[in-house]
């Protein structure tokens, strides 16, 4: 993994595939936003006049049937060249900064590493949506591998639909030496009874009433998870990214995942407004960088 500054940017801008991306950008995107307008009324006013004439022939249900129909599809028609803008600018510009930080990039299509053993542990099962997007993904000297990419989870209750994780996951391979398993999470308030595993126990952090009221430790090795908690900067970096929003940390003997909810990261940003394309790249390009930064310390304190 090389770190990536201020000063690669200009390199950025200037690799072939980014600066073809740049100069052509926006006289697809404003092409793209005509299409999105021109469909979106078209699709509007058929549905409309769909609606009003089944209703006038007393075809009520049918009426509102078919406007829900024309209305879906007006929405799917009018997005798509705009979506199709927006990956044809992301993906090389993502890929020559992953290639520029020694990692490879993959857009969509991969198997999320490490979740599929901290997930249950961290959200519990039964994800009615799962979806996972933007993988960069490495190895240091020692070929010990590492990870970050974006996560959206949801779960069902009824008929409604919640957002149990939305956010950045960060995923490391750990060094030869550990033995337990430990979780991190949100204090779940009177809740907290719950055990992620039957195996597992409480682990108190005496002294630190602030990392006591926003999170909660259990695990299968009550000392190791001490050890590891006794890092005062750990604990205090936590709590900082709590603020902005729910974070959840996993340990086993060979692997740590951290999830840290959040918005959408890595995107060229709104797609209707007119913004330089040198400007989208940078915001990327930020994106990758404080994700690259973050990693290197989760992994400084937890391989």
């Amino acid at each position: 993994m090389t770190e990536l500054t201020a000063s690669d940017f200009p390199a950025l801008c200037s690799d072939p595939a980014v600066q073809e991306r740049i100069n052509s950008f926006e006289t697809e995107r404003s092409e793209a936003a005509r299409k999105f307008w021109t469909r979106g009324a078209i699709g509007t006013a058929l549905a409309i006049g769909a609606v009003v004439t089944l209703t006038m022939s007393g075809w009520d249900v049918a009426a509102w049937i078919v406007f829900a129909l024309f209305l879906v599809g007006a929405i799917w028609g009018a997005l798509s060249p705009l979506l199709a803008a927006k990956e044809a600018m992301k993906n090389p510009v993502l890929e020559a900064v992953a290639k520029r930080a020694g990692m490879e990039y993959l857009p969509n299509g991969f198997e999320p590493p490490v979740f599929g053993s901290a997930y249950r542990l961290l959200f519990g099962s039964g994800f009615s949506s799962a979806t996972y997007t933007d993988l960069f993904n490495g190895a240091d000297e020692e070929g010990r591998g590492f990870a970050f990419y974006e996560a959206n989870l949801q779960r069902r209750s009824g008929k409604n639909t919640h957002t149990v994780f939305s956010g950045q996951i960060y995923a490391i391979q750990r060094r030869p030496g550990h033995s337990g398993h430990t979780v991190i999470v949100p204090d779940r308030k009177i809740f907290n009874f719950w055990k992620p595993a039957s195996d597992m126990v409480r682990v108190k952090i005496p002294g630190d009433d602030a990392f006591e009221r926003r999170f909660e430790v259990y695990s299968t090795a009550e000392m190791e998870a001490r050890q590891l908690l006794f890092d005062t900067a750990l604990r205090q970096r936590l709590l900082e990214l709590r603020k902005g929003g729910r974070v959840y940390v996993y340990l086993d003997p060979e692997e740590a995942l951290v999830a840290v909810s959040g918005k959408d990261r890595f995107e060229p940003g709104n797609m209707l407004r007119r913004v330089p394309g040198t400007e989208r790249v940078r915001t990327m390009f930020e994106d990758v960088c404080a994700a690259l930064g973050l990693l290197r310390e989760l992994k400084a304190k937890l391989s």
